[in-house]
């Protein structure tokens, strides 16, 4: 089975998976996802282009739901400067790809894995919240495209590290697919030990730790952290995220969890 996405031969990436100790439980996700809208472009750097043998694939997937839409221009300049650009400005730069999902009740890849100096800044166009929110679908499809890339990566004797953060101001309201099937293969990928699975909670008024917990426990992610909607929250959010990102690169998964 081969494809246009950059990942190559299908079949011989199921297979590596496999041998690699990856079930059904997560080969289900990926095969029922393969067709989806994070895997039209997932590849935004050919194997031939790395510089490193040892990779960080940083993945955001981001709510852009009609509740995000008060706050749209601080999240937008959060993100632009106080995580693209302070990773861009890191010692692991270089070591470092990025992918960006956005998501309302449609899932949008924004752009596939690529060095942060090439990764495009959010806009006005690319994030403008409005719609219902499909979260289910686009962690399934977040997962998918790094499952498989990162199998590429690892296939070819790069050594990786997988990092997804989710960012979201409530629970999902559109989905087609259902959260056990993500919990199950997010449970199984944190056992390998590359994985970092993290979820951001964002609210605009009081935040409910047990309510933030339960949403992350439904997909399986364990590293949660609740976080206000105004400009300097933002910031300190996608700070915080940059700076974990870029300890992580540089030294492995932190035992305390990212957030530590």
């Amino acid at each position: 089975m081969t494809n246009n996405n950059g990942l190559g031969n299908l079949d011989n990436l199921f297979q590596s998976a496999q041998a690699d100790g990856l079930t059904n439980n997560t080969m289900d996700l990926v095969v029922s996802n393969l067709n989806g809208p994070t895997m039209a472009t997932a590849v935004g750097t050919p194997l031939s282009q790395l510089t490193s043998n040892e990779v960080t694939l940083a993945m955001n997937i981001i709510d852009m739901s009609g509740s995000m839409a008060p706050h749209a221009a601080d999240l937008i300049a959060a993100y632009n400067n106080d995580y693209l650009a302070a990773m861009r400005g890191s010692n692991a730069a270089d070591d470092i790809l990025m992918s960006t999902i956005v998501f309302n009740q449609d899932v949008t890849l924004l752009h596939g894995y690529m060095p942060l100096k090439d990764v495009p800044p959010l806009t006005h166009t690319s994030y403008d919240p409005d719609g219902s929110t499909a979260l289910y679908d686009a962690v399934a499809g977040g997962l998918t495209n790094m499952v498989l890339y990162a199998q590429q990566l690892r296939q070819s004797g790069v050594m990786v590290r997988c990092i997804i953060i989710v960012y979201s101001d409530g629970g999902d309201n559109a989905s087609k697919q259902r959260a056990a099937q993500i919990r199950r293969a997010a449970t199984e990928l944190l056992k390998h030990e590359i994985y970092t699975l993290a979820y951001v909670g964002f609210r605009s008024g009081g935040i409910n730790p047990a309510e933030l917990r339960q949403l992350a426990d439904e997909i399986g992610f364990p590293d949660v952290l609740a976080a206000g909607l105004d400009h300097q929250e933002l910031r300190r959010i996608f700070h915080l995220v940059s700076q974990s990102t870029i300890s992580m690169s540089q030294q492995g998964a932190m035992p305390a969890g990212m957030f530590s």
